[in-house]
């Protein structure tokens, strides 16, 4: 893969709860320059990435949820509203653990449904957050949210364990033959690693690494 196509799959991410604006200024600087698919950002700081990356192909994924989940889904889908409005391209919401690891398959697939006519025409990315769940439960989720019509099912928030690409292959097992793909996300910051995931069919990358892993790209 060439820099430029490398670039066009990249969530330039910033996801710290101390980041400043002029650190947002400086993410989307450097997403806008190197053509990156979009800034991650959390809700707060949409309108102002909006008017940096206007005119831009860089669009801008929100976090929702975030971290935990463990909104209703009424609030997952008011939240969807809001960042859309606000200037979002893509929403990243963590779906409900708890409905999970209970077998609650039919509450994750409303929510599946429910975020799906929220997000309407834009992207929408299921997160998992793989480290807290088993081979099965990932299976099952990962076919869910592909049934429900999500682009994309996410590996991880970045904030608990690194997903390992065992869990990796199982979602993109899950999502073969549908219109759904995986990112991931998570402890992707080495080249090694971030190749592994995409000899495995993944399309989108989740990372604050994004500068190391281009030099050792070109390296």
């Amino acid at each position: 893969m060439d820099r430029k196509a490398f670039c066009h799959i990249i969530d330039h991410t910033l996801l710290k709860p101390e980041a400043t604006r002029e650190q947002i200024e400086k993410l989307c600087i450097e997403a806008r320059e190197n053509e990156f698919a979009t800034v991650a950002i959390e809700p707060v700081y949409i309108p102002y990435a909006a008017s940096l990356l206007q005119g831009s192909k860089t669009g801008i994924t929100s976090a929702i949820a975030y971290p935990h989940g463990s909104w209703s889904i009424k609030a997952k889908c008011h939240e969807i509203g809001l960042c859309l409005k606000a200037g979002a391209s893509d929403c990243d919401y963590v779906l409900d653990l708890g409905a999970l690891k209970e077998g609650n398959w039919d509450q994750i697939r409303k929510e599946a449904r429910e975020c799906r006519k929220a997000t309407g025409s834009a992207i929408l990315k299921i997160i998992l957050e793989v480290s807290l769940l088993t081979d099965e439960e990932i299976r099952i989720a990962s076919l869910i949210s592909a049934e429900e019509g999500a682009d994309f099912v996410k590996t991880a928030t970045g904030y608990l364990a690194s997903p390992t690409i065992e869990q990796v292959a199982i979602m993109t097992e899950a999502v073969a033959g549908t219109k759904t793909s995986v990112k991931a996300a998570g402890g992707f910051s080495s080249m090694k690693r971030v190749q592994q995931a995409l000899d495995l069919g993944v399309k989108r990358i989740g990372t604050s690494s994004a500068f190391k892993l281009l030099e050792e790209l070109q390296s």
